[in-house]
């Protein structure tokens, strides 16, 4: 019985306003009475639409879909990747939690205010918006009732001026390996002699003078220049897999510390990253003989634009 009289008051709203468009297409031309039930139709509409799309959002399985869309966000299966979408999604996840936003049916203005909260440096905060952004962009390919609210936002973080990018000098270096623990020396060595990444050391496989390795997703191989391979062989580490004891982040924050103490003690001009000696690499490599392409390969860039941008942030001129 409540079917019949649902679709009796539907028929009855259709027909109503079917027989008051076909009498008065002109708006000026209604009663207060036919505006009055234009208005109860509208409403009447509006609600239904409103309560359809809370029930199919309702029926979404949100941290299936985050988990499902974290694991295969990256094509090449990198762990750095997949680690910056996570940290993106907590970050969002984070926000909506705390001003009790449906994380679903978050507004295009509510998007923006999420912009302008982010801290930290405009590379970080634009690593988040694209990781954001990905996720409700895939959740907009399985689920009608879901847009993307970052997608056309003018919001963006304030900017802040940036530190420029420097690298260690001869001397500068010297003294680092002098001063390093072992673990610590021979992943500095590796990045400034050979210009590994810091997250290829982790899976790093040595024997002879041959490397394989995994960095960015992919598999990579190689030789190691001879005083690489002396350097390892007399070290006490594991010669075949001289870094698996440590994660990629520990390896980072060791050589950040260990170059924040020579600083502070006066004996180099800054602390460097880790990812500061595979710049020093790139910088010194191409000064031997400015071929580009060799030095794209050993970057393990995957096209020539890329080695471009690299060395032009470092101020050389290619």
């Amino acid at each position: 019985m409540k079917a019949e009289n649902g679709l009796t008051c539907k028929n009855r709203v259709e027909n109503m306003a079917l027989q008051i468009a076909n009498q008065s297409p002109v708006l000026n031309d209604l009663t207060q009475e036919q505006l009055e039930q234009i208005a109860k139709i509208v409403v009447t509409q509006n609600l239904t639409n409103e309560l359809n799309i809370k029930s199919k959002i309702a029926n979404i399985n949100y941290k299936q879909e985050r988990d499902i869309f974290i694991m295969c966000s990256s094509r090449t299966g990198s762990e750095c990747t997949q680690s910056s979408y996570f940290k993106a999604i907590k970050e969002l996840e984070r926000y909506t939690k705390k001003h009790n936003i449906n994380i679903l049916q978050m507004s295009t203005g509510q998007a923006d205010d999420f912009i302008y909260s982010l801290t930290g440096s405009p590379n970080s905060k634009n690593l988040i918006i694209a990781g954001v952004s990905s996720f409700y962009s895939y959740l907009e390919r399985r689920y009608s009732v879901i847009k993307n609210p970052i997608r056309g936002t003018k919001a963006r973080p304030v900017k802040k001026s940036v530190k420029e990018l420097e690298i260690p000098s001869e001397m500068e270096l010297f003294t680092i390996l002098n001063a390093m623990p072992e673990l610590e020396k021979m992943a500095i060595y590796i990045m400034a002699y050979r210009g590994l990444r810091v997250g290829a050391l982790n899976k790093l496989r040595v024997w002879g003078n041959k490397y394989q390795s995994v960095s960015k997703g992919k598999q990579i191989h190689g030789e190691f220049p001879i005083e690489v391979i002396v350097n390892i062989k007399g070290s006490n580490l594991n010669v075949k897999s001289p870094f698996e004891t440590l994660t990629t982040n520990a390896l980072k924050l060791r050589i950040y510390r260990q170059t924040l103490k020579l600083q502070r003690e006066g004996k180099i001009n800054s602390a460097y990253s880790a990812h500061d000696f595979r710049h020093y690499f790139a910088v010194t490599e191409y000064g031997k003989d400015k071929d580009i392409y060799k030095l794209s390969k050993l970057l393990d860039h995957t096209n020539i634009s890329i080695t471009e941008g690299y060395l032009k942030s470092l101020k050389v001129s290619i």
